[in-house]
């Protein structure tokens, strides 16, 4: 039952594998009045994903236009990257001949944040993935090294994580890569996990959602 004194706003972030769209608003030449409700504000949300095919030395008009939001954005907002952040493969190997622009991909989605006053975080996609869990690890590492620790979730390649956004705003983050994957190709990918089954996962995910009604 819902305590109707405090409501926890769950967000569930799911990565659905290869899933990814583009839609063309169709109400350009349409007036509409907007109707705000007078409420205070409790949190801002600034979503942006498949963002990580950068050409080498610049950006994209979709990462320009995602800085210039997180300028104007107040303190109590979060910004999510939700994955495909490094085209085609990953984070590769320093000694990799393709490092360089991988790195660059990534920088140039880092370098939104650099006027942001909220918190941004980093979530793996499909194409991440294809560097494998040492690859994630790799961009994790990256990630937290520029934007400070836990930005890069879930960790270590896990499934799930759950962040504590405000009083009433959980955030709860699922990979769904890991569940999807062939784990026969990652030998190693539940070695620091904690949850290192599919049910096991589906029983926290139930357990998470229940707690933050």
């Amino acid at each position: 039952m819902i305590n109707p004194s405090r409501i926890s706003i769950a967000i569930i972030v799911l990565l659905i594998f290869n899933a990814c769209a583009t839609y063309n608003p169709q109400y350009k030449n349409k007036n509409f009045e907007t109707q705000v409700p007078d409420k205070e504000l409790a949190h801002s949300f600034y979503f942006i994903g498949d963002a990580g095919n950068s050409p080498s030395g610049g950006s994209t008009d979709a990462l320009v236009a995602f800085k210039n939001a997180l300028k104007e954005a107040p303190e109590n907002s979060t910004a999510i990257f939700l994955g495909d952040n490094i085209y085609e493969k990953g984070l590769p190997k320093k000694t990799d001949e393709n490092y360089d622009l991988s790195k660059h991909r990534l920088n140039a989605q880092l370098e939104t944040t650099n006027d942001f006053n909220g918190q941004a975080y980093f979530i793996p996609g499909n194409h991440d993935w294809y560097s494998g869990v040492k690859g994630l690890k790799r961009q994790e590492e990256y990630v937290e090294k520029a934007l400070g620790k836990n930005t890069f979730l879930p960790e270590n390649g896990c499934p799930i994580e759950k962040v504590s956004i405000a009083r009433d705003i959980d955030l709860i983050i699922v990979d769904s890569a890991w569940y999807i994957s062939n784990w026969d190709q990652h030998p190693t990918i539940n070695d620091d996990c904690d949850i290192k089954t599919r049910a096991a996962f589906l029983d926290e995910f139930g357990s998470l959602i229940k707690k933050a009604r």
